[in-house]
């Protein structure tokens, strides 16, 4: 692959990672709600979701899914009703009294991990935008193969990762700042309206 095709690719990645969606809204709403530390593994937990559609699509498996209706409404329900329970939650008044950015590192840090894991690994439109994203690529390698989808699809998490790390930061950061009703709409109604939306979204929408 050639530097112009590498160069696109990473700008394709990037423009993907920065569009309003499930990913961007939940990092959002975490990193609002219980700061940066909480925010970083929903990251870390988005990568690894993401990663799973990447292993997927390169395998093959991901296109026979695609064919198959039923599993892939299985997927879609499922993904929703989630993105639904976490707009729900964030909605809700948090019953302990720990700062806005506490997060305990390994309590706190696998439930944050975990949300992000569910809501990447249950988006059946990052399989389906991996199933057509890779393949234009691939026409440019030498060798295309598993491991090279791979790596193309690898890209895609490094750049899912720094955009959102940064928004994390920024967001966390600017959270800190706000005080009374103002930070509680900033923090929980409105990520949380948001996240309850998409998921609606995803429930009613075929595509």
């Amino acid at each position: 692959m050639d530097l112009h095709t590498l160069m696109l690719l990473v700008v394709a990645c990037l423009a993907v990672n920065l569009s309003p969606g499930p990913s961007v809204m939940l990092v959002t709403s975490i990193s609002a709600a219980r700061g940066f530390r909480a925010g970083a593994f929903a990251m870390l937990g988005m990568t690894a979701g993401a990663f799973v559609h990447v292993l997927l699509a390169a395998s093959g498996v991901a296109a026979l899914l695609a064919t198959a209706p039923v599993a892939f409404a299985v997927v879609r329900y499922l993904g929703a009703a989630y993105l639904i329970y976490l707009g729900i939650d964030l909605m809700r008044p948090y019953r302990q009294s720990a700062p806005a950015n506490s997060c305990r590192p390994g309590v706190d840090g696998w439930h944050y991990f975990r949300r992000g894991l569910l809501v990447d690994a249950l988006n059946p439109k990052i399989a389906l935008f991996f199933l057509a994203f890779i393949p234009q690529f691939l026409a440019s390698v030498a060798s295309p193969g598993f491991l090279v989808s791979v790596a193309l699809g690898s890209v895609f998490l490094v750049t899912g990762a720094i955009v959102n790390g940064s928004i994390a930061w920024l967001v966390a950061s600017g959270a800190d700042r706000t005080r009374g009703r103002f930070s509680q709409l900033v923090r929980r109604w409105i990520p949380g309206s948001v996240l309850l939306y998409l998921g609606l979204r995803l429930l009613w929408h075929e595509h």
